[in-house]
């Protein structure tokens, strides 16, 4: 029993490590680097607490941690009744979960998030489920070749927006930076999980068209193309393309390498 328990808190402690740090890469901005063109939108806290999905399903995760430290913490009380040293491994356990509950969102991050996030070109590109794709340069020092990610985002809501086939949605992102010269990913938030102006939407879309012309291929065709190709992308997932638009990899936004891609698109 003691040996059982012993594998218990193990398994926990790798569990609440992996846990802690994929929720830190999700929320933490990584990108030491200024953003080259800004969404210039008023960012509204509730509606981003309230609409943002990415946000929402941290929270969410830490809300149930909370809940399971608090059971441990039972089990500890019930568990003095035969022996301290299962008491304590529950009162250890229940401490991992209390450290992975942890936690909050400020208003001034959540604004940053989409005030002072890069404003990148986002499409939807199936309607059900409900999926966005959003591409930005993953060029993280200058003179570095041109590499681009295309991130899926599958949403279930989109208040404001029309929610139709090849609609422009533009979107903020920051980055995550582990050093070299490319950033290993990125997550775009809609600007409709920002705010209900549509005035301020239209100008940022705008100003993504503005930004578009001044690339050597149409990234609004890039992203169809791309969301074509790779139908089962997936959530969460990216195809990385070189300085001509084509893919050469693909990789979860979690992991920090990539699996490389034949000329038909299959993994290598």
């Amino acid at each position: 029993m003691f040996c059982v328990l012993l594998l218990s808190v193990a398994k926990e402690i790798e569990n609440c490590q992996n846990q802690k740090k994929d929720e830190e890469i999700k929320v933490v901005d990584y990108s030491q680097f200024e953003a080259s063109t800004k969404s210039g939108i008023h960012a509204d806290v509730n509606r981003i607490r309230q609409k943002d999905e990415i946000i929402r399903a941290v929270v969410k995760k830490r809300r149930n941690s909370a809940i399971t430290c608090v059971c441990f913490v039972c089990m500890a009380g019930i568990s003095l009744l035969k022996g301290w040293i299962p008491a304590l491994i529950c009162i250890f356990i229940a401490l991992l979960f209390l450290w992975r509950a942890v936690g909050k969102f400020s208003d001034e991050y959540l604004r940053e998030l989409y005030e002072e996030g890069l404003l990148v070109p986002g499409m939807i590109v199936k309607t059900e489920p409900l999926t966005i794709m959003a591409i930005a340069n993953m060029v993280a020092q200058e003179g570095a070749a041109a590499v681009n990610g295309c991130y899926c985002l599958e949403v279930k809501e989109l208040d404001g927006a029309k929610k139709e086939l090849f609609e422009k949605i533009p979107c903020s992102c920051f980055f995550c930076y582990e050093g070299g010269k490319y950033h290993s990913s990125f997550q775009p938030h809609p600007l409709y999980w920002g705010t209900m102006d549509q005035q301020e939407i239209g100008e940022a879309l705008r100003q993504v068209e503005e930004d578009n012309r001044e690339n050597s291929k149409d990234e609004w065709e890039v992203l169809k193309e791309i969301a074509q190709k790779f139908p089962d992308l997936g959530n969460g997932n990216m195809i990385l393309l070189d300085e001509n638009y084509v893919p050469f990899g693909k990789k979860n936004y979690m992991d920090s390498n990539y699996q490389a891609l034949n000329q038909q698109g299959e993994v290598v």
